[in-house]
């Protein structure tokens, strides 16, 4: 089972002064096998009726690791379509 919580939201005026709302969220599913948490992210991006929602599940079993990496995409203001990219480079340099 997958639990998701909103922990930022932005909204953003794009040059054609429509409004972008983004939403990052913390998603937690379980392992199978023992019950363990592992946190995942989530950002859904809204511009008028439309929908972009992306999410990278199981980055960690540290929620705290995962919640600042949600802080530093939600300062950022990173959506959808550049977050898997994002986060493949934040958990490359936190290996260096």
């Amino acid at each position: 089972m997958k639990k998701k919580e909103l922990l930022f939201e932005n909204e953003v005026t794009l040059e054609d002064d429509r409004i972008m709302r983004l939403e990052y969220n913390l998603t937690v599913n379980f392992n199978a096998e023992n019950g363990e948490p592992y946190y995942g992210i989530q950002i859904i991006k809204h511009t008028d009726d439309n929908l972009e929602i992306e999410e990278v599940g199981g980055l960690s079993y540290s929620k705290d690791k995962v919640k600042s990496i949600i802080k530093l995409l939600f300062h950022h203001v990173v959506t959808p379509i550049s977050m898997v990219e994002i986060i493949d480079d934040i958990i490359t340099l936190e290996a260096l």
